[in-house]
């Protein structure tokens, strides 16, 4: 008659336990400590050109393009930045009349047309201490767009900065212009 050893493999079970556990607690750390930091810069930039922020925006190009004289788009290439939310830079009746509907009805606080590139709206904004901290940050915020040379102003290429209320949230966006 032969004997028959039983092995024990209680042991075993416990270490491949420990060691499955390991690997999941690594996981769930690694997604805490990346996935918390995209919900917090979610809620930083979340007033950021969203739909409706590059909708009014689009519209505020439209009026720009069929009301604004050339001369303003000479003074926003020459100083970095127009602001053209006072209605009455712009070269007719119809032009003044459809800025001052638009900025009322969308509660447009600032409209500015600025160079493609950005680059030097950015460093007058982040010295000018008479903007607002929440307008220097979505400002600091907007890539400089200098990376694409043949979009200049000599080419015909500029930007649209809004600013705008909704919900008592000051809410930005931006466009890019093309004056042929």
């Amino acid at each position: 008659m032969k004997k028959t050893r039983i092995v024990n493999k209680n042991g075993f079970i416990l270490v491949e336990t420990l060691i499955v556990g390991v690997f999941i607690v690594g996981i769930f750390s690694l997604l805490y400590t990346n996935f918390f930091p995209l919900i917090g810069e979610y809620e930083r930039y979340k007033d950021y050109d969203t739909v409706e922020s590059t909708y009014i925006a689009h519209w505020a190009r439209i009026i720009a393009l069929k009301g604004l004289p050339d001369s303003s788009y000479n003074t926003a290439k020459n100083n970095g930045y127009l602001d053209i939310s006072n209605c009455s830079l712009y070269s007719n009746s119809n032009g003044v009349s459809s800025c001052s509907a638009f900025v009322t009805m969308n509660n447009i606080s600032k409209i500015y047309l600025t160079p493609y590139s950005t680059v030097s709206f950015k460093n007058f904004v982040k010295d000018n201490n008479s903007f607002s901290r929440s307008f220097r940050e979505y400002i600091s915020y907007l890539p400089t767009y200098s990376k694409n040379s043949s979009k200049t102003p000599t080419t015909g290429y500029y930007r649209i900065v809004v600013e705008y209320v909704s919900n008592d949230t000051y809410k930005y966006g931006n466009i890019e212009l093309y004056k042929k």
